[in-house]
Order: C-alpha cells, then structure tokens, then sequence
C-alpha cells in the first residue's frame, strides 16, 4: 500500500448515518507523510488540546518540538494508529486532513544539508493564531514579519546554527515557494540605524533555495549583525568618553572604565572576524584589524579589578586610538547594507563567506 493512501486511512466521514452533515470541528489534525518521521501529524484550532489527546490516544509519539508522529518501522502498527485516529476523532469531533504537501520540516532538513556550518531543525506549529506573534516578535527580516502579523500561518520550520544565527522557513499558501527570513539574534539590541537582512523567496528544490540563502540571506545577516555590534561598540566609547574626556587612565581603572574596556574586548574580535569574511581590505585596514587582536591579546586577563594597574595602557589604547580605529574600518569596508533589491526567488552567485553569528540566549520553541 503506498504510505500516502495509510495517512487517508484516518479521515473520518463527512456526513452522519442519517445523511446529515456533521458540524465544522473546532480543531484540525493535518497529517504529512515523511520519509524520516513517518506520519506527522500539525494541529490547528482553539481545541488544540482536544487534537493533541485524540492523537495521545490513538498511540502518536510526541517528538522534541512538541509535535506528534508515527514512524513507519512497522506499517502494521502504523495502520493501526490510524485507524484507531478514525475512530476517536470521530469522538472527539476533530477534522483529519491528509496533505499531499512536502511535510515543511523534510524540506528544512534537506535545505541545511547545502548550508556551511552546522544547523538543527525545529518544526513550530501554531494551534491558534496569537501562537505565531511569537514568531513575529523574534524576526527580523521586514517582509516576513509583516507577513506573518498580516496573515495566517500555521507552522514553520526554524533552523538553528551551531553559533546561535537562526532562519525561519515557511510555506506560501499561493504557490509552491519558500519564504525564508532572519531572526533577531537574542543579545543583540535591536538597531533602528542598521538595514535588517532582507527575507528571500525560494524554489522548492533544496539545492538551489540553499543558493539563494548562502548567497543573499547569510551575508545580508552577518553584516547587520556586524553593524549592531559595532554602534554598540562605538555608544559604549561615547559614554565612557564623557566621563574620561581625556582619554587618560585612573591608577586602579575605576570598575565601569574596566567593564566596558571588557565588553570591547569580547566584541571586537566578532567584528574583525567579520570584516575580514565581508571585505577586501586595503593594507591599513588589515593592518588595524591586527593591531585591535594584538593589542587585545597583549592585555588578555589584565582587565580585572584586582590587576586594575596592569591593563591601563590597553584601556588607555582603546580610549584614544583602538576604538575609534576599529569602528572606522569596520564601517567603511563593509557598507550597512546591499544596493536596494527586491526580495525574490531568483537565484543569485555563488555564495560569499559567512562570518560566525552572535548566539542566541536560550533558543527553544516560542510557544
């Protein structure tokens, strides 16, 4: 039997005994057939509780993001999974909808295996429609998160980089695209002066919706993550500035002096890094970006409260010259954003180098 006719097996009747219509359900079981999952089953409804114990109880298992399968290792179990969903369904007045789609989170799986680094898959289905403002509230890309407050969606694939960058994929309901946008990184203010990364529309085939986003998406999102980093390094130096006009250092460094002079040498070696991926520098400017590791390096351990004196030169340094250097190459090598483009499916070059992303505070699902 093929394994799209065992998923038709759990649609109830649309009529009752006497020939009358049963009533529209308040929740809706959609099923995916899935080569690696099995059968997958995404609710939708108010009821969405009533879904997930219909599904409990014909014997689905719950997988890490929440959602329901049944694998198919064993087609007579699986058939008996089914059939038993029929049965208490019809129960509890939950709608079964088998989907001839490409279940969202096969896509995913497949389209990471074409990205550089290593990424997970978390499939986010959202039951009730107030679930995907979570969503909402976490993207970046503009276009995407306006389509998502502006219209409905019912699940999305969220990808997740070993270094913490995260994409969120889902399906145009017209046609048979992808759309595929950023989400914020966590820890990271969001910038109204830095251009978000623009969302892309992709083709259905992996390999080359891997293109689009290696090629347009990636570098768009490592340079704007690039950007919030350097105007979060250059507000800390003015604020530090006004109380240290001069630019000398104080014997101990007072604690505030030392806890930004810190947070700079946590953020400038991510900015050197991805200058160097996104630009072609000149001698000087690579010859500044050295002189920041150096000099970050040369220090390393000093800035602490209790070996305060050891590091006065570094803070010094950075006061007067470091800073204000490394903001300068880092903005005028790698602009604030691409030349004006409109988001489309188009495939695009070969990609470029991607820098590392900053983490994201504790990813899990927004639900």
């Amino acid at each position: 039997m093929d394994l799209t006719e065992l998923a038709r097996l759990a649609t109830p009747g649309s009529s009752t005994s006497d020939g009358g219509v049963v009533g529209r359900p308040s929740c809706e079981i959609t099923l995916f057939v899935s080569p690696r999952d099995g059968v997958v089953a995404l609710v939708d409804g108010d009821n969405w509780r009533w879904a997930h114990t219909t599904l409990d109880t014909a014997g689905f298992e719950k997988s890490g993001d929440g959602n329901r399968a049944i694998p198919l290792t064993d087609l007579d179990r699986t058939r008996e999974v089914l059939l038993t969903l029929d049965v208490v369904a019809r129960i509890t007045q939950t709608k079964i909808t088998p989907s001839c789609e490409t279940y969202i989170g096969d896509f995913a799986r497949d389209l990471i295996d074409h990205l550089p680094g290593q990424w997970s898959v978390e499939v986010e289905s959202y039951a009730m429609r107030v679930w995907q403002g979570d969503l909402a509230a976490c993207m970046w890309s503009p276009s995407m998160a306006a389509t998502l407050k502006q219209r409905r969606v019912r699940w999305a694939a969220v990808l997740r980089r070993e270094d913490g960058a995260e994409l969120a994929v889902i399906r145009d309901p017209k046609r048979d695209l992808y759309h595929v946008g950023a989400l914020h990184p966590g820890n990271l203010h969001p910038d109204e002066l830095v251009a978000p990364p623009a969302s892309v529309t992709v083709q259905p085939t992996p390999s080359s919706a891997a293109g689009q986003i290696n090629s347009r998406l990636l570098p768009a999102y490592a340079r704007a993550v690039l950007h919030c980093q350097v105007n979060s390094l250059k507000e800390d130096l003015d604020r530090v500035r006004q109380t240290h006009e001069s630019g000398a250092v104080p014997e101990p460094a007072p604690k505030k002096l030392l806890d930004a002079y810190h947070r700079f040498t946590t953020t400038a070696p991510k900015v050197t890094t991805a200058v160097r991926a996104l630009a072609a520098l000149n001698e000087r400017q690579a010859a500044v970006l050295q002189r920041v590791e150096d000099m970050i390096a040369a220090g390393l351990g000093a800035a602490t409260e209790t070996t305060a004196a050891r590091c006065t030169d570094q803070v010094a340094w950075w006061l007067t010259e470091g800073g204000d250097s490394l903001i300068e190459v880092a903005r005028r090598s790698v602009p604030n954003s691409d030349p004006p483009a409109t988001e489309t499916d188009r495939p695009t070059a070969s990609p470029h180098a991607v820098p590392p992303a900053t983490s994201r505070s504790a990813p899990g699902p927004r639900r």
